[in-house]
């Protein structure tokens, strides 16, 4: 169940607060990796303490050398496996993403998974670059084509009001009342359309999506 608190009052942006959300649900064991990871080690999904997991945490960037330097973009020969890989808020910032899949395929143990997630409905944020929005139909269908097999691709958001309002979040952050006035209300709105609207509102109007899969 989404809370609807944490949406309201956290000050990261709500596609995050619903990776973080959907995140948190995880069952991770073994070694995992996590790409794009980011240098304060805060912003991560993976906790580098964990005691259930072995945290790893890889970046192109040379920022911290305790980071695994992997270039997805490139033919990998890396000779760790991982038990899981979390890429979460990268695949879009990669132009060709067959070759990235194939070297995540090539990084996991056998019946390794992958946990990913891409925006949708999200403001353009280079890293340098932004390429993508990726379709659920898009995502089933790529992760098929590279090896993976129980893939279960998932739509983040509530409906078409809390996805407009996270495109004016950069702007309304900084009048704190407003922003916690206007989302409360389009959360509302939100889960009224729930209830009358035909199709499923969240499906239609997806801010992000999470999605799973595992090495064939």
């Amino acid at each position: 169940m989404m809370n609807y608190f944490d949406l309201i009052f956290s000050n990261n942006s709500i596609l995050r607060i619903l990776q973080k959300q959907e995140f948190s649900k995880l069952k991770l064991n073994g070694k995992c990796i996590e790409f794009g990871a980011n240098h304060k080690m805060t912003r991560n999904f993976l906790d580098k303490n964990s005691s259930n997991y072995i945290s790893v945490f890889s970046n192109i960037e040379k920022k911290n050398k305790k980071f695994v330097i992997l270039d997805l973009e490139k033919k990998i020969r890396h000779r760790i496996k991982y038990d899981n890989i979390i890429i979460f808020n990268v695949l879009e910032h990669i132009f060709e993403i067959d070759i990235p899949l194939k070297n995540l395929n090539f990084l996991l143990k056998k019946k390794g998974k992958i946990y990913g997630s891409t925006p949708f409905i999200y403001r353009i944020h280079g890293a340098p670059n932004d390429y993508h929005r990726f379709t659920k139909d898009f995502l089933q269908k790529k992760l098929k084509q590279n090896n993976f097999k129980n893939i279960n691709v998932k739509e983040m958001g509530v409906g078409p009001f809390i996805a407009g309002f996270s495109l004016l979040r950069g702007c309304l952050k900084f009048l704190p009342i407003i922003y916690n006035l206007l989302l409360s209300l389009s959360i509302i709105i939100d889960c009224v359309i729930l209830f009358v609207m035909k199709n499923n509102p969240r499906i239609i109007y997806p801010i992000g999506y999470i999605f799973s899969a595992t090495k064939k």
